[in-house]
């Protein structure tokens, strides 16, 4: 999906998560997924797809990660959550996600909090955390805007 700032993409890719601000709704549509009407599940059945299935890379990664929490155990949870893996699994899965991203010394990534990033570094860790549930579609909202060119590449 393409559009001039301010059209309404953003709205939209959280209006299919079903994750609108609280003032947000939906009035009318549907979102089809694999046969189902997202907009008709339960908010349980919704979670079960979100991350697992369907997810997300958001527009600003610093208002997305938890301040009080290292992004390894962000994304480990992550893991954890849309996998099914124990914690030394999810460490092994996480160091590889930081990897593939592109995440300089990944193991020392880990005891990082985002406070201690870059915006770029920070982008990836999203980045790493959206493939961490290995989901079949992924929504990417502007995802490369804090990375550096390489990077984008």
């Amino acid at each position: 999906m393409v559009g001039e700032s301010g059209c309404g993409k953003t709205m939209t890719a959280l209006s299919i998560l079903r994750l609108l601000p609280r003032r947000g709704r939906t009035v009318a549509g549907q979102v089809l997924y694999e046969d189902r009407d997202l907009m008709k599940l339960d908010a349980e059945a919704m979670r079960l797809i979100r991350g697992r299935e369907i997810a997300m890379i958001f527009q600003e990664p610093s208002a997305a990660l938890n301040p009080v929490f290292t992004v390894g155990d962000q994304v480990m949870e992550t893991v954890m959550l849309h996998r099914g893996v124990n914690k030394k699994e999810a460490l092994q899965r996480t160091v590889e996600l930081f990897r593939a991203v592109g995440l300089p010394d990944p193991e020392l990534r880990l005891k990082d909090y985002p406070h201690q990033l870059s915006g770029g570094m920070k982008q990836r860790v999203m980045i790493a955390m959206a493939l961490a549930g290995e989901p079949s579609v992924l929504i990417a909202d502007e995802p490369t805007t804090a990375l550096d060119v390489t990077i984008q590449a």
